[in-house]
């Protein structure tokens, strides 16, 4: 009898699952077909700036991106964490998907679609595939050469120092039809957890904590 109720309940399971991934799958797909059928997204970092400061600043020359290998030199830590992030894979979703061409798709999946020197395609730029840093910060190369001299941080479109233009970034891509869209305490959170090198790591020692209490 105890092996019949074990079976039972886990073929109740296994059916609520493939229900459940089912409802997702298809939930996913009308997602997909309504951002098709929408207008072309701004870049993340236009929306964040607003149309003059961004023409401004990216038509000035000082700007242009770099690859996150670059970064690596100098924020290994923050590097390897990022790699395992899901940032990190967002390009790889849009091959499973079949939408690794789709500009409404790779401005939020690839480092800096639609900005002059930022990623075009998987052939030409390469390097610039998924979110990486200057996915969120902007192209890192004023940044580069400020650090070169001075040996100190600064020179990002969106900075750390300004959370407000950084958060925009954020909510750029991470909106309500894909259910990724923050409320304003939530985004705080999210926002702490993304100082640390590896967010997974912070997020663990934060649930830990909190059973222990």
């Amino acid at each position: 009898m105890f092996k019949k109720n074990i079976i039972k309940k886990s073929i109740i399971w296994i059916l609520f699952c493939l229900i459940n991934t089912n409802l997702i799958a298809a939930n996913n797909d009308s997602r997909i077909k309504d951002e098709l059928n929408s207008p072309q997204t701004e870049t993340p970092l236009k929306q964040a700036l607003g149309e003059k400061k961004y023409k401004q600043e990216i038509n000035s020359g000082k700007y242009y991106f770099v690859g996150n290998t670059k970064c690596r030199l100098c924020h290994r830590e923050f590097f390897i964490g990022r790699k395992k992030d899901k940032h990190d894979f967002a390009f790889k979703r849009l091959v499973e998907t079949g939408h690794e061409t789709n500009p409404k798709c790779l401005v939020c999946h690839t480092t800096g679609f639609g900005v002059p020197t930022g990623f075009k395609s998987i052939e030409e730029t390469p390097r610039l595939a998924n979110v990486q840093c200057e996915g969120c910060h902007g192209p890192g190369s004023l940044h580069i050469k400020i650090a070169r001299k001075t040996k100190k941080g600064g020179g990002f479109l969106a900075s750390p120092d300004d959370p407000k233009v950084l958060k925009k970034m954020c909510n750029a891509c991470h909106n309500s039809r894909w259910n990724r869209s923050y409320h304003e305490k939530d985004l705080d959170k999210v926002y702490k957890l993304y100082k640390s090198p590896d967010p997974r790591k912070r997020k663990n020692r934060v649930t830990n904590e909190n059973e222990k209490k």
